[in-house]
């Protein structure tokens, strides 16, 4: 599920950093870098969620370690990045999947919530950029994941612009790098009905994409099947 041919991609042996890896896309797209050959640093700001993530990785084939580590916090992301140099050395390629969500109507948002959407999506994602440029090695990349399309409100479309403004700022200031993004069209619906969403991660990490910088894509992903109801369930019943 999610491969391609290992040959193609040059993915094999590559140190490849997942954020927000513990569940739904990160979860996802570690799984696949892991299933075509990259070494994955699996990082979540909940230390379980990323062992366990680690552990289904090692169990591809793949190599895999831990860490914990919040994003949007400077610390984390410094310990994080220094805690890789002295695992591995440069990195090869950095998945930054942010996390943030917001279902408020906007008129009703309060500015804490507004404060906590720029803190886990435009900060998060300003510091990863920052310490990944310095901890790359050469050609590497860096793929945001950013809100889904789905999520329409004035406040979610204001941090996602400001991320995209993040991407098109690095790729000018270091051409050397790919920084690209990514926009699902949904929130996480499950790995297998997720896919669509793991190949364009995995494409924009591969030497395939060598040469693309500064493009945000939209990735269409297809509804999940929706669960019989209840009541159909007893009908079936004998």
């Amino acid at each position: 599920m999610g491969l391609m041919p290992r040959d193609l991609l040059g993915l094999e042996g590559r140190v490849v950093m997942v954020t927000g890896a513990g569940r739904g896309y990160g979860r996802a797209i570690a799984h696949g870098y892991g299933r075509n050959g990259a070494t994955v640093v699996v990082v979540d700001p909940e230390v379980e969620l990323a062992a366990g993530v680690a552990s289904e990785v090692e169990a591809l084939g793949a190599t895999a370690i831990p860490i914990r580590g919040d994003m949007s916090v400077g610390l984390d992301v410094t310990t994080t990045f220094e805690k890789v140099d002295e695992l591995f050395g440069l990195l090869d390629g950095i998945v930054h999947v942010t996390s943030a969500e917001s279902k408020t109507p906007f008129v009703e948002l309060l500015e804490g919530e507004f404060y906590d959407l720029v803190t886990q999506d435009v900060k998060s994602s300003l510091y990863v950029l920052q310490q990944g440029l310095r901890h790359l090695a050469g050609d590497g990349f860096v793929t945001l994941v950013l809100p889904p399309l789905a999520r329409t409100e004035p406040h979610v479309l204001a941090v996602r612009k400001a991320v995209e403004g993040l991407i098109e700022g690095a790729s000018r200031t270091f051409p050397g790098v790919r920084v690209n993004g990514l926009v699902p069209s949904r929130d996480p619906a499950g790995e297998e009905h997720d896919q669509a969403l793991v190949r364009a991660a995995l494409g924009l990490g591969s030497m395939v994409s060598e040469g693309i910088r500064g493009v945000v894509l939209e990735v269409y992903l297809p509804e999940p099947p929706t669960p019989p109801e209840l009541y159909d369930l007893l009908r079936e019943l004998p």
